[in-house]
């Protein structure tokens, strides 16, 4: 009999298929889970991000657990989980894809509700550096909450092999029950411009984690205009610099798939500039650039997904850390080289489509899923 698997992940699903349909967005944060359920599985979607019921307890513990997420800047929200009980313990498993609800959930059946042995999976994507906002006196007592919490999970799921490999030294988590699910692209969607963009006069950069490390991009000196697409820093339209504020979750300002396509394709070159962390940080808009068939600057972190796939001048350029010189040198060098910068395009494409496919991300998410049945 087929295991029953709730999946929760940050919502706007429905949005999205839509667009889908209509060839308006790419399949790239579907997270294999449709071409599962067509092998199969028996899997139930909702969203993490769901308002909460109107009850007592909620009314009552709600303002208590947003004062502890402020302070801590961790989005420990056991109240989500219980938001759901009902349809969670009638399933058999149940799979958190965000950090926020991953951690609500160890927390709920770890501390509140202990009898309770459901099957858990929660997947992060920076378990490593979840202390890096954590206020100094908070950091030993979230370091043994989240010890317990990561117990309490039957499966443990990262994005890079870096933090998954950090993360179990920090916290002793049992190898056996991680995984590394491999993020892939839709290369159909991501794909290049039908001409050459050598000529392009301004270089883009897009992200809203944490993560990115702006501050670096915004000290380079380029004859190109940069264009910066993110909600981290403030708008700005001068001579130097395009910023544009928006997030994927804040629809009205944000752009849509197709204008991020085409400001892939028709830039110079894309940089994804990171601060030095162990979160695989940067793999989507890397990995969509790459797929468009354009050279991307990628800072070389100790968190990199795949650092034996991304070679330096063949595939990317790769540049050290907070290092404003290596972006700049790296920018020169494909202008003055077109026979290399084509190149890298053509290698680019290549290896979006040779390992970062969505048919290389289903084996990966396979591979867990059928430990459930």
């Amino acid at each position: 009999m087929l295991k029953k698997i709730l999946v929760f992940d940050k919502g706007g699903r429905k949005e999205r298929m839509e667009l889908i349909k209509k060839n308006q967005a790419p399949k790239d944060f579907l997270q294999s889970l449709d071409s599962l359920r067509e092998n199969g599985f028996k899997i139930k979607h909702l969203s993490s991000t769901s308002a909460y019921k109107k009850s007592p307890l909620c009314l009552i513990f709600k303002p208590i657990e947003e004062i502890f997420s402020r302070i801590s800047n961790i989005g420990l929200r056991p109240l989500s989980v219980f938001n759901f009980s009902n349809i969670i313990n009638s399933s058999d498993y149940v799979v958190s894809l965000t950090d926020g609800f991953s951690i609500s959930l160890g927390f709920y059946y770890a501390f509140i509700n202990k009898k309770n042995k459901i099957r858990l999976a929660g997947a992060f994507h920076k378990l490593s550096d979840y202390d890096s906002k954590l206020p100094k006196f908070l950091k030993n007592i979230y370091f043994k909450i989240f010890t317990i919490i990561l117990k309490r999970l039957d499966f443990v799921i990262f994005y890079g092999e870096a933090d998954r490999t950090n993360s179990i030294k920090t916290f002793n988590i049992e190898t056996k029950k991680t995984f590394t699910i491999k993020f892939g692209v839709d290369t159909d969607f991501w794909k290049p411009f039908n001409h050459s963009s050598f000529e392009s006069n301004y270089i883009f950069s897009i992200g809203q984690d944490p993560g990115r490390d702006f501050n670096t991009l915004l000290k380079v000196n380029t004859k190109k205009r940069i264009h910066i697409h993110t909600s981290l820093i403030k708008a700005q339209n001068d001579n130097k610099f395009e910023i544009t504020n928006g997030s994927y979750h804040k629809y009205k300002k944000s752009l849509t798939d197709l204008e991020i396509r085409s400001l892939y394709q028709k830039s110079f070159v894309v940089v994804v500039p990171l601060k030095n962390v162990y979160q695989p940080s940067g793999y989507s808009v890397t990995l969509q650039a790459l797929s468009c068939g354009k050279p991307v600057i990628l800072t070389l972190t100790k968190g990199l997904w795949a650092p034996q796939l991304f070679k330096s001048f063949e595939n990317c350029i790769l540049v050290n850390p907070y290092k404003k010189e290596e972006i700049e040198d790296a920018i020169k060098f494909l202008e003055e080289s077109k026979d290399i910068y084509e190149k890298i395009c053509t290698n680019a494409r290549s290896t979006a489509i040779n390992y970062f496919s969505l048919e290389n991300a289903y084996a990966s998410t396979y591979e867990l899923f059928k430990k459930f049945n």
